[in-house]
């Protein structure tokens, strides 16, 4: 023991020695700082609460320097028993109280607050790890800087094979849809007549009668009585009048009125229409701007979309309907199959793939890291958390100059603050 212990000695101070004298860079004089407090560390233990009941003997507890650094300090060593001193808010809680061995000299601590974070797996957290602000911007810069070299070129060679997969493709789809309403005609009747009821008589009704109507006759009303005015002063009562009365008697010709009407509408009633068209259209037009404005019509409107789209059997029906028409529809999938893998979109893949090739390279450098640089931290701490199931839990401290006691939850995320790669140096 004493053998080993005069050489432990001599190699930290060695080290640390060495680590004043030679030049080296900071991820070397961290490393060996780090080599060396372990060795020479004073380990003493403290009691803290774990409100959230999450932490499990082993997880890291990182001190974080003012420089932004972080460099292990403790760990949490074990969970102590409910019957050692757990305060009553603190278990009712489900929390508990954990051992945490602190051998950092620099920071005692009852000097530092604690807090811990989690990785939660999710989806969201793996990009947010992926992608942080800078990388996300240094990859719009790429795709932007690629698109603007060639995206011309790009343009020419998709655009007419997008053109051509629409236009064989929307008759198909009204087609199938066609034919998916037609198989579901019965279950649209069902959900009409009951929403005939709900909506259309207790609240579309009266609403075209509260708000719309007003509205078109302020703009219609004028126009409408100009034309009818013209109208009755081109009638003429004497001719419809005695075809009428012709009409009632036994003789042998018939629908006199019938022509006469037939005539006033060819001759007198169509030529005033055309005389005001422009009117109507006017009319038209304004009354159909103050309902889309109006925020009383609106608001129902919406309330009633909101209300249909909200009913479970409606949205499954529109939901069967749509998903017969576009993703069961295999007469679709064969116009797409057919112009996605013709010789022209093969020459397209060819020009996109030439184009494009060495920004993806870069950015899956950016991303996934490359050989001359190694793992991408970020994609290093996915691959721990992710495949490996490490670095799951761990506790920040910070040097504050006082401490509560209690591990709290942090209330925003944060990557792993800690990286461990192998470096290969020539």
């Amino acid at each position: 023991m004493t053998v080993w212990a005069i050489a432990l000695i001599s190699a930290g101070a060695a080290a640390a020695h060495w680590m004043r004298t030679a030049d080296h860079d900071d991820t070397t004089r961290r490393t060996i700082a780090s080599i060396s407090r372990y060795v020479m560390r004073q380990q003493t233990t403290i009691h803290a609460d774990d409100p959230a009941g999450r932490l499990r003997p082993g997880d890291p507890v990182f001190l974080a320097t003012e420089t932004g650094q972080y460099h292990q300090a403790g760990r949490v060593e074990s969970v102590l028993p409910p019957d050692r001193g757990v305060p009553t808010d603190t278990a009712s809680s489900g929390g508990r109280r954990i051992a945490i061995t602190w051998y950092d000299r620099d920071a005692p601590a009852d000097q530092c607050q604690l807090f811990q974070y989690h990785s939660t797996g999710r989806l969201s957290e793996v990009v947010e790890t992926l992608f942080p602000p800078a990388k996300q911007k240094a990859i719009r810069q790429e795709l932007s800087a690629a698109m603007a070299r060639h995206g011309e070129d790009l343009s020419r060679a998709f655009i007419p094979l997008v053109e051509d997969s629409l236009k064989q493709s929307l008759p198909v789809i009204e087609d199938e849809f066609r034919l998916a309403v037609a198989r579901h005609r019965d279950e649209l009747d069902d959900a009409a007549e009951r929403w005939k009821d709900q909506l259309v008589q207790e609240r579309l009704i009266p609403l075209a009668r509260r708000e719309i109507l007003p509205i078109v006759k302020k703009h219609g009303q004028p126009p409408a009585e100009e034309i009818g005015r013209e109208m009755w002063d081109r009638a003429s009562l004497f001719r419809f009048g005695w075809r009428a009365i012709y009409d009632k008697t036994p003789l042998p010709r018939k629908d006199l009125v019938r022509e006469e009407w037939q005539r006033f509408v060819e001759e007198e009633a169509v030529p005033v229409l055309e005389k005001h068209m422009d009117e109507v259209v006017v009319a038209i037009q304004r009354s159909v701007r103050d309902i889309s404005a109006s925020p009383a019509i609106r608001r129902e409107l919406a309330g009633v979309a909101e209300e249909i789209a909200s009913d479970p059997e409606s949205r499954q029906l529109i939901q069967t309907i749509l998903k017969e028409t576009f993703v069961e529809n295999e007469r679709l999938r064969e116009v797409w199959r057919g112009v996605w893998s013709s010789p022209e979109a093969q020459a397209a893949f060819d020009i996109a793939g030439e184009r494009l090739e060495p920004v993806i390279r870069k950015i899956g450098d950016e991303i996934f890291g490359s050989e001359q640089d190694g793992i991408n931290p970020d994609f290093a701490r996915v691959l721990r958390s992710q495949i490996l199931r490490k670095d799951r839990r761990w506790i920040v401290a910070w040097h504050t100059g006082a401490s509560n006691g209690t591990v709290e939850v942090a209330r925003k995320p944060m990557p792993y603050p800690i990286v461990y790669l192998a470096a290969e140096r020539d």
